[in-house]
C-alpha cells in the first residue's frame, strides 16, 4: 500500500478524546452482529461457566477488530516515530 493511502476505519476516537465511535457501516455491522452473538449466547446455553466462556470468546474478537480497525494502533509503541537514540527534541 502507499503512503498516499489510508485505509477506511471502521471505528474512530471522538471529538472529546474520549471513547470511539463507529464511523462506517462495517463499524455498524461488527457491533451488530457482536452484539447479536452475545444474545443468542445467553438464549442458547444453559451452563453460566459455558456462557461466559463464549461471551468472552466474542468480546476479545470485537475488541481485536476494534483495534485493527481504527486508529488506537496509531501511536502503538509509543516513541515508534522517535529516533533511536532519543535525541528528537534536541538539535544540535
Amino acid at each position: 500500500m502507499s503512503p498516499e493511502e489510508t485505509p477506511v476505519r471502521w471505528f474512530g476516537r471522538k471529538e472529546n478524546g474520549r471513547g470511539f465511535a463507529i464511523l462506517t457501516w462495517q463499524g455498524r455491522a461488527a457491533t451488530f452482529l457482536y452484539a447479536f452473538l452475545v444474545v443468542v449466547a445467553v438464549l442458547i446455553y444453559s451452563t453460566l461457566g459455558l456462557l461466559v466462556v463464549v461471551v468472552l470468546f466474542y468480546t476479545v474478537v470485537y475488541v481485536f477488530v476494534v483495534a485493527l480497525k481504527s486508529d488506537f494502533l496509531q501511536d502503538w509503541p509509543p516513541g515508534r516515530d522517535q529516533p533511536p537514540d532519543g535525541d528528537a527534541d534536541h538539535e544540535s
